[in-house]
C-alpha cells in the first residue's frame, strides 16, 4: 500500500466529523422542546459520585428513579450516551430541567454556550480526545442546587483527573460546593486541548520539513486537512472563550467569589487556546505558500536543466545539420571538402564535443550549474 492509500482513511474520517456539526438533527418545523435521539447515539448509562469533606460514595451504574438532589455535600451524576431519550427525560423531570435545555443536550450540534432557565444553569462545551485527526464531542454540564449533571456522547472523557482528586481527597474539590466542581470539570475539559495543540505543533513541524525537502500531492492534502481542522478548532476555541466570559458575568449570585476567581483562570486558558490555534492557522497558511514556492522552485530547476541541455545541443545540431546537407563534393571543390578528408568525421565529433565542453565551462563559471 502506497502513502496515498494510507492517507485516504484520514481524509474520509475528517470530512465526516468536520461537516457533522453543521447538519441539522431536527426537522424543519419540529415542536420546540421535543427530544429525539440520534440513531447512531451510544447506549445510555448513568454514573454517580456523592462526596463531602469526610465521606465518598461512588456507583458505576444507578437507577434513574433513585436519583434526587441532596441537601448536604455534592452529587455528581454523569450520563454517558444519549440514545435513551426517555431516561434523559426522566432525569430532567426529577431535577426540574426545562425541555428546551434537554433538547439542546440531546441534539449535539449546539455551539458552545451557557443558558439559564428556571434556576437551572446549563453549560455546553466541546471535548477533545487529544488525537489527530480532530474529533470533538459535545459535553453538557447542568448545575441543579448541590447536584451537577454531566451529559457526554461517548464513553471516555477528560474528567479522570477530577475523579482521582475526589477519590484521593486532593485539592479543594471535596471541601467546596457543586459550583466549584463545575469549575473543575470545565478546567479539565480545557486542559485537554493543550496536548492536542502540542500534537498539532509536532505535526506542522514535520509537515514543514516534508514540504521543504520534497513537496508532493500528499503534503498538499495534509496542508488542506490541517487548515480545515484548525479552522474548526478556532471556531470552538472562540466559542469556549465567549461562553466562559459570559458564565462569569451572568452567574454572580450562583457562584462564590472564590469560584468566580477560578473561572477567570479558565477564561485565560480558553484565550490561550484561541491564540495558539490562530498562530497555527498562520503557520498552515505559510506552509501552503511554502509548498507552492517549493513546487515552483522545483519546476524552475527542471526547466533550467532542460534549457541548458537544449542550449548545449543547439550548436551541435547546427554542425550536424551543416554536414548532413549532402552536397556533391565531386562537382565542386568547394562542396564539403571536409568529407573527402581522412579525419573529417573525428574532426566534426571533436568540434561538437569542444562546443559542449566550452559551453558547460561558461555555465559553470556563471553559476548556472550550481544550486
Amino acid at each position: 500500500m502506497d502513502e496515498s492509500q494510507q492517507h485516504q482513511p484520514r481524509r474520509l474520517h475528517f470530512r465526516k466529523h468536520f461537516f457533522q456539526p453543521f447538519q441539522r438533527r431536527t426537522r424543519v418545523g419540529a415542536v420546540p422542546g421535543k427530544i429525539r435521539s440520534s440513531k447512531t447515539a451510544t447506549p445510555t448509562h448513568v454514573e454517580r459520585i456523592y462526596f463531602d469533606a469526610e465521606s465518598l460514595r461512588e456507583s458505576e451504574s444507578v437507577d434513574v428513579r433513585s436519583l434526587a438532589d441532596v441537601s448536604t455535600g455534592t452529587q455528581w451524576i454523569n450520563v454517558v450516551g444519549l440514545a435513551d431519550h426517555r431516561m434523559i427525560e426522566m432525569i430532567g423531570e426529577r431535577f426540574g430541567i426545562h425541555p428546551l435545555l434537554l433538547e439542546d443536550i440531546v441534539h449535539t450540534h449546539q455551539r458552545p454556550k451557557v443558558d439559564t432557565i428556571q434556576d437551572r444553569l446549563v453549560v455546553i462545551l466541546r471535548m477533545t480526545d487529544q488525537q489527530i485527526p480532530l474529533h470533538l464531542e459535545q459535553v453538557s454540564l447542568v448545575l441543579c442546587g448541590n447536584t451537577l449533571i454531566s451529559f457526554q456522547e461517548h464513553p471516555g472523557d477528560s474528567f479522570e483527573p477530577v475523579r482521582r482528586r475526589i477519590r484521593q481527597s486532593l485539592g479543594r474539590v471535596r471541601h467546596n460546593p457543586a459550583d466549584y466542581l463545575l469549575y473543575c470539570l470545565v478546567d479539565a475539559l480545557l486542559d485537554a486541548f493543550f496536548p492536542l495543540l502540542e500534537e498539532y505543533g509536532r505535526t506542522l513541524e514535520k509537515l514543514e520539513d516534508d514540504v521543504t525537502d520534497s513537496p508532493g500531492p500528499i503534503e498538499q492534502v495534509q496542508i488542506r486537512d490541517a487548515k480545515r481542522e484548525l479552522t474548526y478548532l478556532r471556531k470552538i476555541a472562540y466559542g469556549h472563550r465567549e461562553t466562559i466570559q459570559r458564565l462569569i458575568k451572568e452567574s454572580d449570585s450562583r457562584f462564590s467569589e472564590d469560584t468566580r476567581l477560578f473561572f477567570r483562570d479558565c477564561s485565560d486558558h480558553a484565550a490561550h487556546i484561541l491564540e495558539v490555534t490562530e498562530s497555527f492557522r498562520e503557520v498552515v497558511t505559510d506552509l501552503r505558500d511554502l509548498y507552492f514556492t517549493s513546487l515552483s522552485q522545483r519546476t524552475n530547476d527542471v526547466m533550467r536543466l532542460l534549457t541548458l541541455i537544449s542550449t548545449i545541443f543547439i550548436p551541435m545540431s547546427f554542425v550536424a545539420g551543416v554536414y548532413g546537407m549532402n552536397f556533391d563534393s565531386s562537382r565542386s571543390e568547394w562542396n564539403m571538402p571536409e568529407t573527402r578528408w581522412q579525419w573529417g568525421y573525428p574532426m566534426a565529433l571533436a568540434m561538437m564535443g569542444s562546443m559542449a565542453c566550452g559551453m558547460l565551462w561558461v555555465f559553470y563559471r556563471r553559476g548556472w550549474l550550481r544550486r
